[in-house]
């Protein structure tokens, strides 16, 4: 773990074994940090060195405290701890399909610690960190705070507003509008989910869902027919799920902001490829708005040209992953 991280939190000491440093527990002093490419929970050792486990997005900085928290019920650290903790201190960890590593850190903590550590205030020093680190380049999440409030770990007040963190309340009525927008393009989403051999429940369509919700958003209904805002919601979808992937693997991923740009790059085109080839299957007995199709049919060049340029007047640079990311 580089000391030039930065640490937005430290939590109380604990003695724990170490894997690779003895059989003797030694200090161990978990902590919250971040930094360009991750961003999550660490430890320092009494030797000074440490180590640490993050994803790129999203930047949860409260569940990363939580698992500060359950990491110290620890006796032994080993290579996927840190991520366990992580994950275990999720509020919704059901949404994110992480329950194999839920459960089995449940059962090592026991259920009574799990829950007091889950009903815990969200300690100020954790709130300041979210709030006054939004301009940053890679800002914490906001959303958390909502969740936390709706549990009442947190209380709200007018500063959340300003920062623009929805109420509980405010999410609940979205939540009901997006659920009945879905529910209208239903029979595309399950052709889709079936061409491209997606579970229709599955993280990979949960992502494709919060792209075609703010496409609704964004009124591109207006000039384009449902299939084709599945099919660009389908591309930028898979695109946020390799992002995902990738932030769960960091160190299996990109060293640098140009690699991380390359492999983007050809997950993007991958993604266009496969909804231009589910697009044009569905594109005959209905008229586009504004695609004039030649020879008197969609060719798959042409999907692929149309989704390409949709794509980046939809979701310009780095806005794939945040825009698809709310259902």
């Amino acid at each position: 773990m580089d000391m030039k991280e930065k640490i937005h939190f430290r939590n109380e000491p604990f003695m724990a074994r170490v894997s690779d440093k003895g059989e003797e527990p030694i200090k161990c002093t978990p902590v919250v940090y971040d930094e360009m490419l991750s961003c999550g929970v660490g430890i320092f050792y009494e030797d000074g060195k440490g180590q640490a486990w993050g994803m790129m997005t999203p930047r949860n900085l409260i569940a990363a405290w939580r698992a500060t928290e359950i990491l110290r019920h620890f006796d032994s650290i080993e290579h996927s701890s840190l991520s366990s903790a992580y994950h275990t201190g999720l509020r919704d960890p059901h949404k994110n399909d992480v329950e194999s590593y839920v459960n089995p850190t449940i059962e090592k903590i026991g259920r009574e610690a799990y829950d007091t550590i889950m009903s815990m205030p969200v300690p100020e020093e954790i709130i300041r960190a979210v709030l006054d680190n939004q301009q940053d380049d890679f800002p914490p999440a906001l959303w958390p705070i909502t969740q936390e409030v709706r549990v009442g770990t947190i209380q709200w007040r007018q500063e959340f507003a300003d920062a623009g963190i929805k109420h509980p309340a405010e999410v609940d009525a979205k939540e009901r509008e997006q659920e009945a927008t879905i529910a209208a393009f239903e029979s595309l989403l399950a052709s889709y989910s079936k061409a491209t051999n997606l579970p229709r429940k599955c993280m990979g369509m949960n992502h494709l869902e919060g792209a075609l919700l703010t496409l609704v958003e964004k009124n591109m209904g207006q000039a384009h027919s449902d299939e084709v805002v599945i099919a660009l919601a389908g591309a930028v979808g898979r695109i946020a799920s390799f992002e995902f992937a990738m932030s769960l693997m960091p160190s299996l991923g990109p060293r640098t902001q140009e690699e991380y740009g390359l492999q983007i790059e050809t997950e993007k085109q991958g993604a266009i490829f496969s909804s231009a080839e589910w697009l044009i299957t569905v594109s005959s007995g209905f008229s586009w708005r504004s695609w004039r199709r030649r020879k008197g049919s969609l060719t798959l060049n042409d999907a692929k040209q149309l989704l390409g340029r949709l794509l980046v007047e939809y979701f310009p640079p780095k806005q794939h992953t945040e825009e698809s990311a709310t259902a």
